[in-house]
């Protein structure tokens, strides 16, 4: 199913949603999202309905331990500390084997011809099943929410099963949470026309930068990249990196702002993804910015639990002793780590992987470490020059980290990050030698042109603009001319055609 099968599918799927009653949409949602799994991994249908079945059993099993501790609890209230332990405890292992299954599941997909590759074997050709990891997250975060009492398990099976497979998400996310959408699901809001055009501007927003801008510098990203290292000096390589830089955002938002647009059409309002990252002004900021489901729930489901654990809790009571500044900061550290290095993991068991999580996680625990001393010279007015001084040198960081995780392996990004310090030949960088790598003048232009546009509209969101609904109050001529323009940028300068693959999106193969 291609971009515009998907964009056409939404859209139809929302029309029929909009003819029928508001509690029946869920319905029609449900057998949406089954026929697109259907289409796009019929292979993969039985590990989501797997996933899907196991979380709703537990689900319901560790509801039912909590209604009888609340019962036992009113008849013995001297018993009540005993009680609740047990319930914890029993809720607690329900919760863990159902996570440690999925989690196997997931792990076997995603890891096992790359174990079988570093032991010698033959690998199995695994075909990873499409969003097993959004699937995955979304059901370990609702167990883990059923388990501490935050919410109330699902007991219609068919709903819980929407939550888990709704078609827009599968693609790359959001990260959906229970407790937000489980609502929108039973009654969708009525989207009004004004609505409908804010999702239809969104949907093509998402499209042009995924075709006009991410699919144009794919060629160009891969030729650098995919060639080994010692190939091209610092000057190409620098090209190349801030070229994979444009081609990720763009592939990610736009495809986030794809989803969400289908999504709304259909009453349904996923999370926030992105925030302008790239105006962010430390590490730190740009992670709270970029891929924002993912980030918070590593933080609640991570985290958290992680710094707060018994074990690095009597470790910062015993540094306590001797350093009250370390004993603060040392569980935001060692919990930055551990959150990088599996979000390293996540994106493959690859050694360019790992490294691009440990050098986040590193650069982030410092931080933490030194958050007193920066928090002691800081300045109370800090300056326009600073603040961008600042986005200027989380950019860079930012872009030195996209070598690992563009690069084939770990020694390939050491090379390239190596040459931006003794091996610059700006010769390279020629009109010449970059028609020779798909990236014609025409290209070029393009590229630029649209960087420029979603610099501008960047700027405007960070100044707490919102576009969509200017645009969509805008005289009649003028709002239908901005929107047709939109339509005919896909269609003219869009990357597709005949001969043409269509680039699966960078997260789907996450």
């Amino acid at each position: 199913m291609t971009l515009f099968a998907l964009t056409v599918y939404g859209i139809f799927a929302a029309l029929i949603c909009r003819i029928l009653p508001q509690k029946y949409r869920w319905i029609i949602m449900l057998i949406a999202s089954c026929g697109f799994y259907s289409v796009r991994c019929l292979s993969g249908l039985p590990y989501i309905l797997l996933t899907a079945l196991t979380a709703y059993l537990a689900g319901l099993f560790m509801n039912r331990i909590q209604s009888h501790a609340a019962e036992e609890t009113a008849l013995r209230p001297d018993a009540k500390k005993e009680i609740r332990t047990k319930c914890r405890r029993h809720c607690n292992q329900a919760a863990g084997i159902t996570l440690v299954f999925n989690l196997c599941l997931l792990g076997f997909f995603k890891y096992a011809d790359s174990v079988l590759k570093l032991s010698g074997q033959s690998p199995l050709g695994l075909v990873l099943p499409l969003g097993i990891s959004f699937y995955t997250f979304q059901a370990i975060g609702y167990l883990l929410d059923v388990s501490g009492g935050k919410i109330q398990a699902e007991r219609n099976p068919a709903r819980f099963a929407l939550f888990i497979s709704f078609f827009p998400q599968l693609l790359q996310g959001p990260i959906g949470r229970y407790d937000t959408l489980a609502s929108q699901y039973r009654e969708p809001e009525n989207t009004s026309f004004q609505q409908a055009l804010q999702a239809l501007l969104l949907i093509f927003w998402g499209l042009l930068k995924k075709l006009v801008i991410a699919d144009r510098a794919l060629g160009f990203v891969g030729a650098v990249f995919d060639v080994p290292a010692a190939t091209y000096g610092a000057s190409m390589n620098i090209v190349g990196v801030l070229l994979y830089s444009l081609q990720q955002y763009c592939d990610f938002s736009g495809g986030i702002d794809l989803v969400i647009g289908i999504a709304e059409l259909m009453g349904i309002h996923l999370p926030q993804n992105f925030r302008q990252p790239y105006f962010s002004v430390s590490l730190a900021d740009f992670w709270r910015r970029w891929h924002i489901t993912l980030g918070s729930w590593m933080r609640d489901y991570v985290f958290y639990p992680f710094a707060l654990s018994k074990p690095i809790t009597a470790l910062t009571k015993h540094i306590r002793k001797r350093n009250t500044v370390l004993a603060r900061t040392l569980p935001a550290a060692l919990g930055n780590l551990l959150v990088f290095f599996l979000v390293g993991l996540w994106h493959g068991a690859t050694s360019n992987y790992i490294l691009w999580g440990l050098y986040n996680g590193f650069i982030l625990a410092f931080s933490s470490l030194m958050e007193p001393v920066y928090k002691k010279h800081e300045l109370r007015q800090p300056s326009a020059m600073l603040h961008f001084f600042r986005i200027l040198r989380t950019f860079i960081i930012v872009n030195i980290g996209w070598f690992f995780d563009r690069s084939q392996n770990g020694f390939d990004a050491f090379a390239r990050i190596h040459s931006l310090i003794a091996d610059w030949r700006p010769h390279e960088v020629s009109a010449t030698v970059l028609d020779s790598m798909q990236l014609p003048a025409h290209d070029r232009i393009v590229l630029v042109i649209g960087a420029l546009i979603i610099l501008f509209v960047s700027i405007l969101r960070e100044k707490g603009i919102n576009i969509r609904h200017r645009l969509s109050t805008l005289p009649f001529p003028l709002r239908w001319l901005i929107f047709l323009s939109m339509i005919l940028s896909v269609v003219i300068f869009g990357v597709w055609g005949s001969g043409y693959e269509e680039a699966a999106f960078l997260y789907y193969q996450f």
